[in-house]
């Protein structure tokens, strides 16, 4: 992911998610993370992805597919991607938060090894309020 790229990126995450990310947090996290970008063949930005590192660890930030894109194995992709990333950066362990309701997602995770360690109550913003993220974890 590019800083030309971020337009096209916010234009995705904000059709994916109810609560996106803001363009601020994006650019911030695309310049100290990797980032990668899944594009069409006539470049449409399809799908994104931002992986955190330190040390042994790693933490999936953000991950999105646009909705005219999902269940085309875009997500799927995206994930072996930064996995391989997290495993060339020698990182053991891989960490993220999937909300409660995305039962899509927890099924591709889970399909990756990653396993529920844990519950982070009232994690996310939801329409009723707040929503439980499911700490999922996946050993390399």
């Amino acid at each position: 992911m590019q800083e030309a790229d971020l337009a096209a990126v916010m234009v995705n995450e904000n059709a994916a998610y109810d609560f996106p990310w803001s363009a601020s947090i994006m650019a911030s996290n695309q310049k100290r993370h990797y980032s990668i970008i899944f594009e069409s063949d006539e470049g449409t930005i399809l799908g994104h992805a931002i992986l955190s590192t330190v040390a042994d660890e790693a933490s999936v930030l953000n991950i999105a597919v646009s909705p005219l894109a999902q269940r085309q194995r875009i997500g799927y992709q995206l994930m072996e991607n930064i996995l391989a990333h997290a495993v060339d950066k020698k990182c053991l362990e891989v960490f993220l938060e999937v909300r409660e309701s995305n039962r899509p997602a927890f099924t591709m995770y889970h399909q990756f090894g990653f396993n529920e360690v844990g519950l982070r109550k009232n994690y996310y913003p939801s329409h009723q309020g707040r929503e439980d993220a499911i700490l999922l974890a996946c050993y390399l």
